[in-house]
C-alpha cells in the first residue's frame, strides 16, 4: 500500500513519538487493507538515513522469515515502501516502552516478578538473535527500545534496529546508548553480540529500581561510575584496550589506577558501591519498598544480584550467554516465587510466567524457559 493511498484513506492518524538525530519519525496509521493499526516508521530522506535503514530492513526480513510464529519478541515488520524519498517501514503497532512504564511507578521500579517476566523475554530474544544463521547484535538496547505489546500484559518487544549489524559485519564506531554501553566499547575493543548481554544487565536493574544502573554523563563518567560498582576492569582486558589511557593511568608494576578526573569530580573507591545495596538484597528491595512482599525476599534477591553480576562480567568471552542465563536459578519457580502479587509501581502487568513451549523448530535445543507467548 502507498503512504498517499493509505493517508487519503485515513489519513496518518497522529505521531506517536518521535525518534532524536538519526531516528526518524514514527507515525501511527489504520491500514484498511489489514484491518489494523500500523505504526509507520519514516526515514530521512538523506542517503546515510536510507543505507541504514536499508540495513534494517534486511535483519528485520531475516529476523521475521527465522520467526515465522512470532515466538520470539522481536517486532514484524509488515511491508516498506517509498514515497517522495523517503523509505518507509511498516511495522505492528504496539503499546508503550519500559521508560514510559518506569515513569508511571514515578520511577520506583517494578515488582521483582515483573522484572523477571521481561528478563526471560529478553533472553529467550537475544538468545535467538545469536542462532548462527542469524548472528545480530542489536547494538542499542535500552527500556525506550523495549515496547509492551498490551499496555495490560506483560508481553515485551524489541524494536529498533536502526543500529544493528551481523557478527563480522561491525559497521559502527560509535554504538550503544551510554548508559548501557558497554566496557569494551567504551575501550575500543572489538565487539561482539555480548554487548547486548551487558545492556540487558543495566535494564534490568533499572527495571527494578527505577533508576539507571551506571548514568555517566559522559564516557569518563560512566566508566568511573562502573568501576565504583564492579571493581576496576582486569589488567588483560586493559592491556588489549587502545582506548584504555582516556580512562586509567598504568603503573610501572603493569597495574592500572583510574585517572582522576579534570573536572575535580569525586568518585567512590572501586567496587564499594555494590549492587548488593543497590537492589536492597537484605533491605527489602530498593529502599525497602519491597519489604514483605511475597517473591522479594532475600533468596529472591541473592538471585537476581548474582545472574546482573553474570551478565556485567568485565570480560565478554566470560559473561553469561543467552542460553546459560535462561537456566539460571532466578527463572527457577519456588512457592513463593509462583504467588502472584499487585503493587500500585506494577500497573496491572502481573500474568502468570509463559509456559515453556512444547513446539518445534528452535525449542527442542533450547532450556526449558525458551518460552512461547
Amino acid at each position: 500500500m502507498k503512504i498517499m493511498e493509505l493517508a487519503s484513506k485515513t489519513g496518518i492518524a497522529k505521531s506517536v513519538l518521535t525518534f532524536s538525530y538519526v531516528c526518524p519519525q514514527v507515525v501511527k496509521a489504520f491500514d484498511h487493507d489489514e484491518q489494523c493499526h500500523v505504526a509507520i516508521k519514516i526515514i530521512k530522506n538523506k542517503k546515510p538515513f536510507l543505507n541504514q535503514a536499508q540495513i534494517e530492513v534486511k535483519l528485520l526480513e531475516m529476523m521475521n522469515d527465522a520467526d515465522a510464529d512470532n515466538k520470539f519478541y522481536i517486532v514484524k515488520l509488515k511491508r516498506h515502501f517509498m514515497w517522495r524519498n523517503h523509505l518507509c517501514l511498516v511495522f505492528e503497532l504496539l503499546s508503550y516502552n519500559l521508560y514510559d512504564l518506569l515513569r508511571n511507578t514515578n520511577f520506583r521500579g517494578v515488582s521483582l516478578n515483573l522484572t523477571r517476566k521481561f528478563a526471560q523475554q529478553l533472553c529467550t530474544a537475544l538468545l535467538f538473535l545469536s542462532t548462527p544463521k542469524l548472528s545480530i547484535i542489536h547494538c542499542d538496547l535500552k527500556p525506550e527500545n523495549i515496547l509492551l505489546c498490551n499496555p495490560k500484559r506483560s508481553a515485551i518487544k524489541i524494536v529498533d534496529f536502526g543500529s544493528s549489524c551481523q557478527l563480522g559485519q561491525r559497521i559502527y564506531q560509535y554504538i550503544q546508548s551510554r548508559f548501557y554501553r558497554s566496557p569494551e566499547v567504551l575501550l575500543g575493543i572489538p565487539y561482539d553480540l555480548a554487548i547486548d548481554m551487558w545492556s540487558l544487565g543495566c535494564i534490568l536493574v533499572e527495571m527494578h529500581t527505577g533508576e539507571p544502573l551506571f548514568s555517566g554523563a559522559n564516557e569518563v563518567d560512566q566508566m568511573n561510575k562502573i568501576v565504583e560498582v564492579l571493581g576496576m576492569p582486569p589488567r588483560h582486558i586493559l592491556d588489549q584496550a587502545h582506548k584504555a589511557r582516556k580512562y586509567f593511568d598504568k603503573l610501572p608494576d603493569g597495574s592500572y589506577v583510574l585517572k582522576k578526573p579534570k573536572d575535580g569530580k569525586r568518585y567512590r573507591n572501586p567496587g564499594s558501591r555494590r549492587l548488593s545495596d543497590i537492589v536492597g538484597v537484605e533491605a527489602g528491595g530498593p529502599g525497602g519498598r519491597r519489604a514483605g512482599e511475597p517473591g522479594h525476599s532475600v533468596s529472591d534477591y541473592l538471585k537476581f544480584r548474582d545472574l546482573v553480576l553474570r551478565m556485567l562480567d568485565y570480560d565478554p568471552k566470560t559473561r553469561v550467554t543467552p542460553f546459560y542465563a535462561l537456566q539460571h536459578n532466578f527463572f527457577k519457580r519456588t512457592a513463593d516465587e509462583a504467588t502472584n502479587t499487585s503493587h500500585s509501581a506494577s500497573p496491572a502487568l502481573e500474568p502468570p510466567l509463559p509456559q515453556p513451549s512444547s513446539s518445534g523448530g528452535q525449542a527442542d535445543v533450547l532450556p526449558a524457559q525458551f518460552v512461547t507467548r
